[in-house]
């Protein structure tokens, strides 16, 4: 069983699972906001953009969707679960904990794929933290881990690592974690739910707690133009990268120009951008706005993805065969 959103992250390590011969129960999905006796065009939009992405991914092989949102009831939830023979719980990006007694009900209880190399970058926003603090060519990846009773802190069971090539682009990046996440879930996965692997317990230490502050979506002149670039591909859609423009919070588009080395002059608002200093040049970027946004929509819809030759390499953590228990 599935407990995450259909996504363009999510569509290919459901075909990856389908793809090794795997069955699913049941993806619990998230329940989008109900007005109360009013139907709702926007969610009727995103529920069949949600079918069309599943079909998109797992053809017409039946899978039943299960919408599931706060106040969470778990009871209820465990209830509509009871009637499957669901070995392994998995789970990506779910804003809650999941309480044991649910993990319980599967015989090999619950895994969880997280995007960053744990035990660094706990937390609900790792993808976005790398970035900001520009931690992203040495704990950027995925880990899938075994779930429990804490966020993000269960054995680690396989990681896939990321290198500078997969941060280029948003659309990289994605599909980068959506290549690692197949490879974990359709290798990984079932050599723990067969026996083949036991985990290694995460090390105790203070590792950085990967939440999102507004603070860290501010540019500042002591940023490199790679840096802010980086920024951008990860939070420039959402939710957004921001320069203080004589007090004024001003939202950034992307990069257009290089302007040349910096001038120690104040940013610059024009119609449309905005040039300003950083550590080592100037620049000018688009402003952000309605037009902009479905510019990058366009854009993202007609993007390339990056052909990959291969599967990403893998880690895996307590092979039984290798005596590593």
């Amino acid at each position: 069983m599935f407990v995450l959103d259909i996504t363009h992250y999510t569509g290919p390590l459901l075909s990856g699972w389908l793809e090794a011969g795997h069955l699913i129960h049941a993806i619990v999905v998230p329940a989008f906001r109900q007005r109360e006796k009013h139907f709702s065009t926007g969610n009727f939009r995103r529920r069949l953009r949600r079918r069309l992405l599943l079909k998109r991914y797992i053809g017409n092989t039946p899978a039943r969707l299960i919408e599931f949102g706060r106040p969470y009831d778990w009871g209820t939830l465990g209830s509509q679960l009871s009637e499957g023979k669901a070995d392994v719980l998995i789970c990506f990006a779910f804003p809650a904990l999941i309480p044991p007694d649910l993990l319980g009900a599967f015989p090999k209880g619950g895994l969880n794929l997280h995007p960053a190399l744990l035990p660094n970058y706990r937390g609900p926003h790792p993808i976005h933290r790398l970035a900001v603090d520009g931690q992203h060519a040495v704990h950027g990846g995925v880990t899938l881990h075994k779930m429990s009773a804490s966020f993000d802190d269960g054995d680690i069971l396989g990681q896939v690592s990321f290198s500078e090539a997969d941060w280029v682009s948003l659309r990289a990046l994605i599909d980068s974690v959506a290549s690692a996440m197949r490879t974990l879930v359709s290798e990984a996965a079932p050599a723990y739910c067969k026996g083949g692997l036991s985990g290694m317990r995460q090390p105790a230490g203070d590792f950085v707690w990967a939440r999102l502050e507004p603070a860290h979506t501010m540019i500042s002149s002591a940023m490199s133009i790679k840096h802010v670039a980086l920024m951008w591909h990860v939070l420039g859609t959402l939710p957004g990268i921001y320069l203080d423009v004589a007090g004024c919070k001003v939202r950034l588009g992307f990069q257009i120009r290089r302007l040349g080395p910096p001038t120690g002059q104040v940013p610059v608002r024009r119609w449309g951008s905005v040039e300003f200093d950083l550590a080592d040049g100037r620049v000018r970027y688009l402003t952000y706005s309605r037009l902009l946004k479905r510019l990058v929509k366009v854009h993202a819809t007609f993007a390339r993805s990056p052909v990959r030759k291969s599967s990403p390499e893998m880690r895996l953590f307590g092979k039984v065969e290798d005596g590593q228990i």
